[in-house]
């Protein structure tokens, strides 16, 4: 094969087959190259598949999820992990991908020869010996970010008595019935794992996190709208001043507004009734820094036993969120660190001194290593030793954390983790820039204002800042007064909404009438279920921030500064003559 390949002609291999995978495919499909994708599994989905448990759901709307031109307005708005997996399926039907999927093929090695990709392969559970080698003009990496799971070594570990698994092969909770559980681990699976044992019969269930988390509930009623969707793009997304990006002004303010309105419906400014776990750095002055736990069942259990303690005043005032006794086994939570584990007891160091912990089972909720040992040889054995230790992790690219500069052609998509939003939709807005990037069209180099400040994952990021920064460079961020004028619906849902990945369809190198059609009604629906006293606020707040952006940006401009310097003197000078008569 030619290796100097055109951008149009471009032979592309995609390490991957989950939603990543599919949606690199078939954007990459789209713009005319020659694509296949190797998995490892032989299935379709991805970590969906791989590790899903029982009665697992998606802690993304349907709304958000789901890609641009492949709608499911008529599903459940938190589908389960299996519909979703079936989703995926009918996405890869629909787009024609099936035939272009090898499965059960394994990634021994990526190197660059001369401007292409030499890939060595090998059909999986096959010895090493029995692999080959394909040329390639580009790469995507899609392998997921669940792929390896991290597990940490404790002392006495490999003479405790009690079961020890990690999340990833957990599938059933009827292993609790009747068993003292240890949940290590207070990530979103983590707590599925805490309410699954807790409701299945286990004798006590335990938690324990080292820093904390921030609890919100991916839904709050029947007839709400999602979380991902109580979210607004104008005034911050869609136009902002480049001083009010760089520090965070919109976050600045409006996370002291969201944490005091927690304090008065539940009675707890951590999280959404999380009266235990506070985060280490939950602090007010800096509210770009937290990924959301969305997966809240557990939260309550959690927090009763903490109100139990509190006056009866706080626990009549916030009663509401309560849930009975015959709803589950309390949880208790240590935060601290695992000293050692002894027979069946875990001890721990927490601020309040030792404590220990009776378990039967534990649960390493510890989450996954970055690896990619195809790239990176003898990634894979790195020690878990120290889970926090970012240097274990393989890196992801500088440019949008897609790309490095000098290898433009080697692509790593579906890897950042978002605050509030779901990775599927960013990994298509990832194949478009990516595409863009090919093509040599990109418009401009958006800052990296989207990194969350603070972070334990270095490639942490806001997720309607980081949509809007690719958009942007791509040309693909909608105008809302061409939209005002000619469909008022799309510039609501534009202006009022979260950062779908169909409103950048909209216009642009990707733009699609069937985008309008979803922006126009399914995505325009969730603004209007909120309730009017919500959107109000989010108007006001619209005003404000367009006052305050617009004036940052007029001084942001040369005439701006020197007309600001001019007023400042004029300002200064009767000042001072004024302090002499």
């Amino acid at each position: 094969p030619n290796c100097f390949a055109c951008a149009a002609e471009m032979r592309v291999l995609v390490i991957g087959a989950g939603a990543s995978g599919l949606v690199t495919a078939k954007t990459l499909l789209s713009r005319g190259h020659d694509v296949d994708i190797v998995s490892d599994s032989d299935k379709l989905g991805g970590t969906f598949e791989n590790k899903s448990y029982k009665d697992a759901r998606m802690v993304s709307s349907k709304y958000l999820t789901c890609f641009s031109d492949f709608r499911r307005p008529g599903a459940e708005v938190h589908m389960s992990l299996a519909e979703y997996v079936t989703y995926l399926e009918e996405y890869a039907a629909h787009f024609k991908l099936n035939g272009r999927i090898r499965q059960r093929i394994s990634v021994l090695n990526v190197r660059r020869v001369d401007g292409c990709y030499v890939v060595a392969m090998k059909a999986a559970g096959e010895d090493n010996l029995k692999h080959w080698e394909e040329t390639w003009d580009a790469v995507a990496v899609c392998s997921g970010v669940h792929n390896i799971p991290r597990v940490p070594r404790f002392p006495g570990d490999d003479t405790f008595q009690g079961k020890v698994l990690h999340s990833s092969v957990y599938k059933d909770p009827e292993i609790f019935r009747g068993q003292r559980v240890l949940v290590i681990g207070t990530g979103e699976t983590g707590f599925d794992v805490g309410y699954a044992a807790a409701t299945h019969g286990a004798r006590s269930v335990t938690m324990s996190t080292r820093h904390g988390f921030v609890s919100v509930p991916s839904h709050f009623g029947d007839n709400l709208p999602p979380l991902d969707c109580i979210i607004m793009n104008w005034g911050t997304h869609f136009w902002e001043s480049n001083w009010a990006a760089r520090v965070g002004l919109h976050w600045w303010i409006t996370t002291k507004f969201t944490r005091l309105g927690f304090l008065l419906m539940s009675g707890t400014t951590y999280g959404f009734n999380q009266w235990v776990g506070k985060r280490y750095n939950m602090t007010w002055d800096e509210g770009r820094k937290h990924i959301v736990n969305k997966s809240t069942r557990c939260m309550p259990l959690l927090t009763r036993k903490a109100k139990r303690t509190a006056p009866w005043w706080q626990q009549k005032l916030w009663s509401y969120w309560d849930v009975p006794d015959e709803a589950g086994e309390d949880v208790d939570l240590i935060e601290g660190s695992v000293n050692r584990m002894e027979g069946k007891t875990v001890h721990y160091d927490t601020a309040a001194g030792p404590k220990s912990v009776e378990a039967d089972v534990v649960v390493l909720a510890t989450g996954y290593r970055q690896r990619f040992p195809f790239l990176f040889p003898g990634s894979d054995e790195k020690s878990d030793a120290d889970a926090e230790c970012r240097g274990a992790d393989d890196p992801l690219p500088s440019e949008h954390f897609i790309v490095n500069p000098g290898e433009p052609r080697l692509a790593y998509i579906g890897f950042v983790r978002p605050n509030v939003g779901a990775i599927p939709p960013m990994a298509e807005m990832q194949a478009m820039w990516w595409c863009e990037k090919l093509d040599d069209r990109l418009i401009n180099r958006s800052p990296d204002y989207y990194k969350l400040k603070e972070s334990r994952l270095p490639y942490g990021v806001d997720y309607g800042y980081y949509m809007f920064a690719l958009a942007r460079e791509i040309g693909a961020v909608p105008s809302l007064w061409r939209w005002l004028f000619r469909r008022p619906r799309i510039a609501v849902t534009c202006g009022f909404g979260q950062a779908h990945v169909p409103i950048f369809r909209l216009q642009g190198p990707f733009a699609s009438e069937a985008a309008e059609e979803t922006c126009a009604k399914e995505l325009f629906a969730p603004i209007m279920q909120r309730p009017f006293f919500m959107n109000l606020i989010f108007f006001v707040e619209a005003l404000f921030f367009a006052a305050v952006n617009g004036v940052a940006a007029a001084l942001e401009t040369r005439t701006g500064a020197a007309t600001a310097a001019a007023l400042a003197g004029v300002g200064l000078g009767y000042a001072t003559l004024g302090g002499r008569f």
